[in-house]
């Protein structure tokens, strides 16, 4: 995910990890340099704004799993 597409994101968002659709996960909450994501697998892993090329959002298709 690219600059411009992370001022898109809102809490609830779908988004997976590195191009994973079966890694999903749901952002829970959101600060300045970081969105905190609750893994499929049970994980909750806050996710610094220097990795987010590491998730992309899932399509409304994959968000309604």
């Amino acid at each position: 995910m690219i600059a411009a597409e992370s001022k898109g994101l809102t809490v609830g968002n779908r988004v997976y990890w590195r191009g994973d659709a079966a890694d999903c996960g749901r952002i829970t909450e959101m600060s300045w340099d970081a969105v905190t994501v609750a893994w499929d697998n049970g994980r909750v892993v806050r996710v610094p704004m220097v990795i987010y090329a590491e998730i992309q959002r899932t399509s409304a298709k994959l968000g309604a799993m």
